[in-house]
Order: structure tokens, then sequence, then C-alpha cells
């Protein structure tokens, strides 16, 4: 046999120091999340722009008029609305999977008044910062379904981009449909 500070207990921390540093370690891990949800990551700023992807197919607008009788946005995805105020919504996907992210502005950089955004951009360079939060465990339609009054999409194909389309007849789908 061989010496006792051999044995394979002796390779082991005690469980009493493990859970000691488990418990440093989460503290630093939630400590440092906090932090980083305080400031924010660190990101070169880009500006956000119109909607685009590598081959636009359709392409088109859309508008909402938010519900004023529910939740405002901020609280649907989970945001405080003492704290910020969504400016932006982007939902983007692929054959696969869609996500929603919400631009927001902390309110903290609200200045005094009125016509508030011209001036927070004005003192920022000429854009509105804002922190883009993607929204986790959401279905994007939902979010949108649950602060909608009315929301109109409208896209029309490459080819007819620049061509007026007047609707002529209306139909329903499938054909041959019943109510």
């Amino acid at each position: 046999m061989g010496d006792p500070g051999d044995s394979a207990d002796e390779l082991f921390m005690p469980d009493d120091d493990l859970a000691q540093i488990e418990k440093e370690l989460f503290a630093a891990i939630r400590a440092a999340h906090t932090q980083r949800v305080k400031e924010g990551p660190v990101v070169e700023p880009y500006e956000w722009g119109e909607a685009s992807v590598t081959n636009p197919d359709w392409s088109g607008t859309a508008q909402l008029d938010q519900r004023m009788t529910a939740a405002g946005i901020e609280e649907v995805v989970g945001l405080d609305p003492e704290r910020w105020m969504v400016v932006g919504i982007d939902i983007g996907g692929g054959e696969h999977s869609h996500e929603i992210h919400v631009l927001a502005v902390d309110h903290a950089i609200f200045p005094n008044g009125q016509d508030v955004f011209p001036r927070i951009a004005e003192a920022n360079g000429g854009a509105i910062p804002v922190t883009d939060f993607l929204v986790h465990d959401a279905d994007p339609y939902a979010v949108l379904k649950a602060v909608t009054h009315v929301f109109e999409l409208r896209m029309r194909t490459r080819g007819t981009r620049d061509i007026p389309i007047q609707v002529t007849a209306l139909g329903d789908a499938p054909e041959g449909w019943t109510n």
C-alpha cells in the first residue's frame, strides 16, 4: 500500500469547500450580470435603419396603432416602463424561427419639456441612443398582437415595386372555402 497522502479521498476537496467556492462563483457571475444589465454590454454603435435582407423578393411597409386599453409594450416584453421607453420593434429570423428585439431609450436621458427626441438626438451626435433588447421566450407575433389596436403590413414582389396595383376582385383562400 502507498502513503496515506496517496488516497483518492485526498485528491478531492471537502464538500464544504466546494460549496463555498460554488457560492462565491455564482455570486461573482450574478454581480457581473447585474453590472452588464445596468451598463449594457459594450457594442460598437451602429445606425438602426430600414429592414434589409440579402435577396429581397418582397418589400413593403407596416404601420401599427398601439392599443391604449392594455399594458404598454414595455410591460409586455418585461421592461420597467418607469425606466425604458420602447421606440423601435425589430422582428426577424429565418425559415425555422423568428425573434423580436425592442429598441428602448433610458428615461434617464430624457430632457424636460416637449419634443424630447430631437433634443436627445442633438445632445448625442444626431442620433437617439437606444439599448437593443432581445426579448427571450416570446412569440414575436403574440407580442405584436398584445400591443395592437390596428395593424397593417403590405408587401409586394420585386417586379411590382414601382407599378401601381389595383384591386379588381375579392376572393377567399383556399379556393372553394365556405363559412
